[in-house]
């Protein structure tokens, strides 16, 4: 069925798995400042897009928060895979995605938290912050024990609720941008190639010119000259 990799373990040769998932963080304005000056509340995350168990194939996620907070690496063993504060900045937050294979490498994504923008309205009419990012893990080759855990995860498609996001509509709106900017690219290369095409006959008619002119310094008997007959009245 499959092939052993570097750490030892059989992988299934040919195999290739994609798993979807959503990380980012959501915030609120708690309304007035706490006594240690934090004036929202966040929560960051990592998500499986599908309506599945992570638990399947996540082993944990590692969130490494600001150095200000008390114990900023956070590990979360069991969905939700999430980590709850306060604070009154925005920053950079690494997370880390180990698998239950420890013989699958874990992989490292960066989320720059947002406290303020972007936008999203509630049911009630309140408004929250929701900065969430669609991305893909592929696992090329797993291992087999790896394997069998991503086909055990299959779930449900996507609830498009569960999120504030609207992923279909920005995965549309991107491929849109992708077409519209491959078109002008490709005008701009045609644009390109007609400007090369003009300037290459104009260096054939220079060079043209210039081998005449270097023709005739070399050959003065090809130069005449009209004279008058020198009489005079």
């Amino acid at each position: 069925m499959g092939e052993t990799g570097s750490h030892g373990a059989e992988r299934c040769k040919s195999k290739r798995v994609v798993k979807a998932i959503v990380y980012g963080n959501t915030a609120s304005y708690l309304g007035k400042k706490l006594e240690n000056e934090h004036t929202h509340e966040w929560t960051v995350f990592v998500r499986p897009y599908h309506n599945e168990d992570p638990a399947k194939f996540i082993r944990k996620v590692q969130f490494k928060l600001h150095d200000s907070y008390a114990n900023p690496t956070r590990v979360v063993e069991k969905p939700p895979f999430e980590v709850t504060e306060t604070g009154w900045g925005e920053f950079e937050v690494q997370i880390r995605i180990y698998f239950v294979d420890v013989s699958e490498k874990p992989i490292t994504a960066f989320h720059y938290l947002r406290l303020f923008q972007p936008q999203a309205t509630l049911p009630n009419g309140k408004t929250i912050v929701a900065a969430e990012y669609y991305d893909e893990i592929v696992f090329q080759e797993p291992t087999v024990a790896m394997y069998k855990a991503l086909v055990s995860s299959e779930g449900r498609k996507c609830d498009p609720k569960r999120f504030y996001t609207d992923f279909v509509h920005v995965r549309k709106r991107t491929l849109e941008m992708i077409t519209n900017a491959r078109t002008e690219i490709g005008k701009e290369i045609d644009d390109l190639r007609e400007s090369l095409k003009e300037a290459h006959k104009l260096i054939q008619k220079y060079r043209a010119e210039v081998e005449s002119l270097e023709s005739a310094a070399t050959n003065p008997s090809a130069v005449s000259f009209s004279v008058g007959d020198g009489k005079r009245e």
